[in-house]
């Protein structure tokens, strides 16, 4: 009687490697965007709050009449932050290695026109200990923001795992505009 040995061959064997080396390689790829997704996501939360501060701090401002005051009329501690007088000090990516849209274009070009006239003009740099004197507990970056607008720009990080800016676009116009607008209690005095 004959017997037959029915081994693995080596074929099969480097087949079944590849494969497992296949999967393994899909499977690292879908964690490692999956930690990017929410690398992300933090950055874009926290983004949020800075925002969220911001707009806070100049309604509190609104509200007693601080928010149009010239330079020359003192500092105003509605404004937390270090005051950015020229925009180059700002520092931002090099414009080839972010993915361009409409609002970082826009954030961009603020280089040539930046001339502030009033305290609420300014942006202004938020270390994290200043980010704690406004309410963000937890920030480990640094920001710069514009309280008049509510823009804000994230500059430790700069951009996000797809290459875009960190930075929330002012809003359609400055606060004040909206305040001037809002007629809600108009009807007090009469």
């Amino acid at each position: 009687m004959i017997k037959n040995n029915q081994g693995v061959t080596i074929v099969i064997l480097v087949v079944a490697v590849v494969l497992l080396l296949i999967l393994a390689g899909v499977g690292l790829n879908m964690s490692f965007s999956s930690v990017d997704k929410v690398k992300d996501s933090k950055l874009e939360t926290e983004l949020g709050m800075v925002r969220q501060a911001v707009t806070e701090q100049y309604w509190k401002a609104s509200s007693v009449g601080k928010t149009g005051i010239s330079m020359g009329e003192g500092n105003v501690s509605f404004w937390v932050g270090n005051r950015i007088m020229n925009f180059s000090e700002i520092d931002l990516p090099n414009k080839n290695t972010v993915k361009v849209t409409e609002e970082s274009e826009a954030f961009f070009s603020k280089a040539d026109s930046y001339a502030p006239v009033y305290q609420e003009d300014y942006y202004y740099r938020l270390m994290p200990t200043q980010l704690k004197e406004i309410g963000i507990q937890e920030a480990e970056a640094t920001y710069v923001v514009n309280y008049a607008t509510g823009e804000v720009y994230n500059e430790t990080q700069k951009k996000d795992s797809k290459s875009q800016l960190l930075y929330l676009p002012q809003t359609n116009q400055k606060m004040t505009d909206a305040l001037e607008k809002d007629d809600t209690f108009s009807d007090w005095n009469e």
